[in-house]
């Protein structure tokens, strides 16, 4: 009995050992998975939202429709995914100038954000039950949202929430664009007679007898207005009668409010209390830094240099560029203290 007792109590012992090891080892594996959780994964998916966040909003600045196109494609959720999405319509022009209005999509940007959400604790919840977190929330997207910016997108920032409806709008991108093959040049005279209702009158007159334009164009004006020209002419192709020819007042209203999104609009998503004034002509702008959204998903000078670069390469023209350059507000300085419109200057007469 007594050689039993000690062959049961040795494999007991070496059961409780075996045991024991086969927790901590558990216990370590646990440990090493929730410190990888909340040091790499977690940090990594709400930078991931905010730099998604901040190209919706860049893009919704021209308009909402695009942003929803471009996140719903997935183009928002990478630096590379946005730069495929500029280089796309570089190459595609919207079909028609009002393709991207009134559309009922199936999802919006806070739906396809809280399915994201969703997701994610639905795969990481049941690792966080196992070292004592009964759920994502107590340190996670629940309350580091506010790192992202607000829980849900302003409403007048995204597009309006999807209604019943049998029939959803298509969420395919070649079923608004199509490819560029036609460039127009118009005329001259006749766009300078057009543009005048557009931040030019008074400051554009006709000889009496040739019918050539005489230019006044003081401050930024001159930069806008052969900016304007530029895009009028890059549009022009969407405005065609049924005799081919282009509907220049139209075109140049369409171009004036695709010059202002891609200059004032993106400056506002940029610059801290961006404001504008004009005296005689003279348009100036001031700020006070950069937004905290910009800081965030820029937070090094050489993030947002290179932002600004990109969004210059991806204007059509060295006018635009130009223009972006002059209409950037003064007040704004890097860390460096550098002044960023002077940055800006430089650049575009580096640019090709």
């Amino acid at each position: 009995m007594s050689a039993f007792r000690g062959i049961l109590t040795g494999y007991l012992g070496a059961k409780i050992a075996n045991t024991e090891a086969n927790d901590r080892l558990k216990g370590n594996i646990l440990e090493s998975a929730g410190t990888n959780f909340y040091n790499n994964i977690l940090p990594d998916a709400i930078a991931n939202e905010k730099l998604r966040r901040q190209n919706y909003e860049t893009l919704a600045g021209e308009n909402v429709n695009l942003a929803e196109l471009a996140d719903i494609n997935g183009f928002t959720a990478s630096k590379e995914g946005m730069a495929k999405f500029e280089e796309f319509r570089d190459e595609n022009k919207l079909k028609t100038p009002d393709a991207l209005k009134n559309l009922n999509f199936e999802t919006d940007y806070n739906m396809r954000y809280n399915t994201r959400v969703k997701s994610f604790e639905e795969k990481y919840n049941p690792i966080l039950k196992q070292i004592g977190m009964d759920e994502i929330g107590g340190l996670g997207f629940n309350t580091v949202e506010s790192l992202v910016g607000n829980k849900q997108m302003k409403s007048e920032d995204m597009a309006k929430g999807p209604v019943p409806s049998d029939s959803f709008a298509s969420t395919k991108l070649t079923d608004y664009f199509s490819p560029t093959n036609v460039s127009f040049e118009i005329d001259a005279k006749k766009f300078a007679a057009a543009a005048q209702p557009f931040g030019f009158q008074g400051a554009i007159k006709f000889d009496s007898v040739s019918g050539d334009p005489i230019f006044s164009l003081p401050g930024t004006q001159n930069t806008q207005y052969r900016a304007l020209y530029a895009l009028t002419n890059d549009v022009s192709q969407n405005f065609l009668d049924k005799d081919d020819n282009v509907n220049i007042s139209q075109a140049v209203e369409f171009a004036n409010k695709k010059l202002y999104q891609q200059t004032q609009g993106v400056i506002s998503t940029v610059a801290n209390n961006y404001t504008q004034s004009s005296a005689k002509g003279v348009v100036t702008s001031t700020a006070q830094g950069f937004t905290e959204s910009f800081n965030q998903n820029y937070p090094t000078d050489k993030d947002k240099k290179e932002a600004f670069k990109e969004h210059l390469i991806r204007l059509g023209t060295k006018s635009e560029q130009q223009y972006f350059a002059e209409s950037f507000p003064v007040g704004v300085t890097f860390a460096n203290k550098q002044s960023v419109k002077e940055y800006l200057l430089n650049l575009t007469n580096k640019l090709k």
